[in-house]
Formats: structure tokens, C-alpha cells, sequence
């Protein structure tokens, strides 16, 4: 019975610390990692708005004094990693080199865009955890890569 009382009494020591103490668990979802954000905003300076494009995205929004993981458009698991990006329909244009340098990233979403070349270019192996992946509507042309064959996720 003795047992059961200190079980019961550290139960609500740690269930009270995390009630009293929030904001470390918020702040633990919001880590952004030097990296990551570093490879965003390169992303963030490769792409451009398509010709005609008369309102504000997603991109406008990414705030370099405020963490990545909170930014519209980017998903991170606990750790700060990008996990996923989600750019759909804003009208965008450019390079996405830099989105192959984030190897945790399992959604990409790049769906109703204007990019007008080829996806050959493209390092999608670099992408192993790769899980979901949307072009359509995107304007790429030309052979599908072949680094798309090996996402196995």
C-alpha cells in the first residue's frame, strides 16, 4: 500500500511540473534547427511569385526572427527537423535545389505551382523518408527522375 502512495504522489509531481511548466513542451514542438532553417530560407531566396501573382504566400510570411517551425507552410517533428512543406497553390516559380538538403522531410506538397522546367534537374533520392509527395498542376515537364523510383517509404 506504501508503494501504491509514492506511485500516486510522483504521478501528480510530473503531472503538475508539465501543468505549471507548459511552455517547455511548447517550446520543444517549435525548436528549429540551425540547419533547417538556414536550408528554408535559402528556399525562401530561390523561389519568386509567377508573372501576375497579385497576393502574398505563404513564403512572405517566413519570419527569419521567429522559428522555422512555426512558419506557414513547414511541419517539424519534436527534434527541429523539417518533416514536411506545404507551398500548394501559391503561384510559385524557381529553384527547389536547397528542399533536397532536408533528409527528414517525409511531405512534400509543391501542388498548383507555376515551376515551368524539369524535374530531372532534381535530387528526389536524396530523400529517403519521403512519404508523400505532390507535383500536380505544377508545370513540370520532361521524364519523371528516376530518384523517385527508389522512395521505397
Amino acid at each position: 500500500m506504501e508503494n501504491l502512495g509514492i506511485l500516486i504522489a510522483l504521478i501528480f509531481l510530473f503531472s503538475s511540473s508539465t501543468f505549471l511548466h507548459p511552455s517547455s513542451h511548447t517550446n520543444l514542438q517549435n525548436r528549429c534547427l540551425v540547419d533547417q532553417r538556414s536550408t528554408l530560407l535559402q528556399l525562401q531566396h530561390h523561389l519568386y511569385y509567377a508573372p501576375n501573382f497579385t497576393f502574398s504566400s505563404k513564403l512572405d510570411l517566413w519570419d527569419p526572427n521567429t522559428r522555422c517551425c512555426s512558419w506557414k507552410g513547414v511541419t517539424c517533428h519534436a527534434l527541429g527537423h523539417v518533416i514536411g512543406i506545404d507551398l500548394i497553390y501559391q503561384n510559385l516559380s524557381g529553384s527547389l535545389h536547397s528542399i533536397f538538403n532536408l533528409h527528414h522531410l517525409q511531405r512534400l506538397n509543391l501542388a498548383g505551382n507555376n515551376f515551368n522546367t524539369t524535374l530531372f534537374q532534381y535530387g528526389f533520392g536524396k530523400l529517403p523518408n519521403l512519404t508523400h509527395l505532390n507535383l500536380s498542376a505544377s508545370c513540370f515537364h520532361g521524364q519523371i527522375p528516376e530518384g523517385i523510383s527508389y522512395l521505397t517509404r
